[in-house]
């Protein structure tokens, strides 16, 4: 006699997890629960393309119309014959597959109440992965290869970093600097009314060098502090300066062998603006459930087929500048 159980791989039961764990990972990432993903390419620091969806290809390409700089025709000379062609540059996103899963050993009846027990946990588990995974390939592609790079103290190099060159509120200020000059102009997003000047992202050390060594950080705190800044990209913030929000993560790049002797801790902060990275998906969301051994053991596999990359436009990061300090190694 055939004995009838639960159907673990119901189509309708794996597109309802599929869809929830969905919007939960995107909370516990990093970069989509502080909005800095977003479909807009004139407001959000990385842009999300969806254009890969149910499309073939591997790769996404997009690219950037520069500003007009001619100085234009004056009175009646002739314009005919003396047209501009705008500057245009393009970038491109490779796309992959990317899984994980768990598959329970069996007798599942001796250890969980119910097979919703089962799935709650290893969603719980999977979905967490998944976010980490996202997160830490979006660290990746910003910080590599950076073309713009501003150095705490007197340094040009990380081997001319000194141990006392620790993070300071100044060198936001500096970057906000640079990024008025830079060509094109690195703006930040516009949130909750305010046009910042950017995001920046620091390490856990950094932060706290800030705290401990920066006069000017309580103030700092207290701007972040303001009615009215609901957006998670305030929210987020240890603080503001300079209009620019002031995060912190354990997975910005760190490092144990700078200055000139090779034993200077350092960190790498991301000053971000519109448009410093992008991602494309094609598969965004994969929820599957088997089962194995007659129903005995059941697996559960969790995925995202994507590509992220740091938006790099003739050769120079688009909207990202490196700031390379010493840190207190904690």
């Amino acid at each position: 006699m055939a004995d009838w159980t639960f159907t673990t791989a119901n189509a309708l039961t794996r597109q309802s997890w599929a869809k929830r764990w969905w919007i939960v990972a995107k909370t516990e990432s990093y970069f989509y629960g502080s909005k800095m993903i977003g479909q807009s390419e004139v407001n959000s620091i990385i842009v999300e393309f969806p254009d890969l969806k149910g499309q073939p290809g591997y790769q996404h390409t997009y690219g950037q119309v520069r500003e007009l700089s001619n100085a234009g025709i004056q009175g009646d000379a002739t314009q005919e014959g003396n047209e501009e062609a705008p500057v245009t540059y393009d970038d491109a996103i490779t796309i992959d597959l990317w899984r994980n899963a768990i598959r329970t050993k069996g007798k599942l009846s001796e250890q969980y109440k119910s097979d919703q027990d089962t799935r709650k946990r290893a969603t719980e588990l999977l979905k967490r992965w998944m976010a980490a995974k996202i997160d830490q390939d979006i660290f990746d592609a910003l910080g590599s290869s950076l073309t713009k790079v501003i150095y705490a103290g007197t340094a040009t190099t990380t081997v001319t970093l000194t141990a006392g060159d620790y993070f300071t509120l100044a060198l936001i200020a500096k970057c906000t600097a640079y990024a008025r000059k830079a060509t094109p102009k690195i703006l930040g997003p516009k949130v909750d009314g305010m046009q910042t000047n950017g995001v920046i992202v620091i390490s856990i050390d950094q932060e706290y060098d800030l705290q401990q060594r920066d006069a000017e950080w309580a103030q700092a705190q207290r701007e972040a502090q303001k009615p009215g800044l609901t957006n998670p990209i305030f929210t987020g913030a240890n603080g503001i300066k300079n209009k620019v929000p002031i995060h912190s993560h354990e997975r910005v790049a760190t490092a144990t062998n700078w200055g000139a002797a090779g034993d200077v801790n350092g960190a790498t902060a991301l000053f971000l603006g519109v448009g410093s990275g992008a991602m494309a998906y094609f598969l965004d969301k994969i929820w599957e459930e088997k089962t194995f051994d007659y129903g005995h053991k059941i697996g559960f596999c969790i995925g995202a087929g994507y590509g992220v990359s740091k938006t790099v436009f003739n050769s120079s990061d688009n909207a990202v500048i490196g700031v390379r300090t010493s840190r207190t190694n904690n």
